[in-house]
């Protein structure tokens, strides 16, 4: 799939904003400068306030359980079941922070970075009185999970959804391919 050549210009001049594709080993994620998500969202306290947000979206219980199964990954991946979406802080440099892990760099367009945004934004459950709805601590130090609106269920995947975010931002990359990890990381070190 090409780019969409008005979010995801041919010169690279024209797409400033660095974000990240970080192979997690099952899943993948994105990572970007944190004040791009946190204009767009409620405050929330347990919402990491670090230079930089990694992003990663899941099953409500498979992603965050410390002891998976056969039984829950069975689950999460044959019965729709609720989302979450795993948002990591930090300050160090994305390369440096996930060092040993596969790491690719992407630029796109102040417009790409807003649609990507925004459609990550809108992904959040919000309660009643419109304010983010936490699940539990993340995986990591500073870290929290909180609820998605989205059903899990393959091949919906993480790495799908990733794929449907870069994609958002005008990206060349072909969600439906997009069931593995591998699959995710060889689409964005083409370009």
């Amino acid at each position: 799939m090409g780019p969409v050549s008005e979010l995801y210009p041919e010169n690279k001049e024209q797409r400033p904003v660095q974000v990240h594709v970080v192979n997690l080993g099952w899943h993948t994620a994105i990572a970007f400068e944190g004040e791009y998500l946190r204009k767009k969202l409620p405050h929330h306290k347990e919402m990491p306030g670090s230079r930089f947000l990694m992003m990663g979206w899941g099953d409500a219980k498979y992603y965050p359980a410390k002891r998976t199964g056969i039984g829950l990954l069975l689950r999460a991946a044959f019965w729709p079941t609720g989302s979450v979406l795993h948002v990591v802080g930090f300050d160090d440099d994305v390369e440096i922070y996930f060092s040993g892990t596969d790491v690719v760099e992407l630029h796109l367009s102040e417009d790409g970075m807003e649609e990507m945004i925004t459609y990550i934004s809108e992904r959040f459950q919000r309660d009643g009185e419109g304010k983010l709805e936490y699940a539990e601590p993340g995986l990591y130090r500073n870290s929290a999970f909180f609820k998605a609106k989205e059903l899990y269920f393959f091949p919906r995947t993480s790495n799908k959804w990733t794929a449907r975010v870069l994609r958002k931002s005008g990206y060349p990359i072909t969600p439906f391919y997009a069931i593995t990890a591998d699959n995710v990381m060889r689409q964005v070190s083409k370009h």
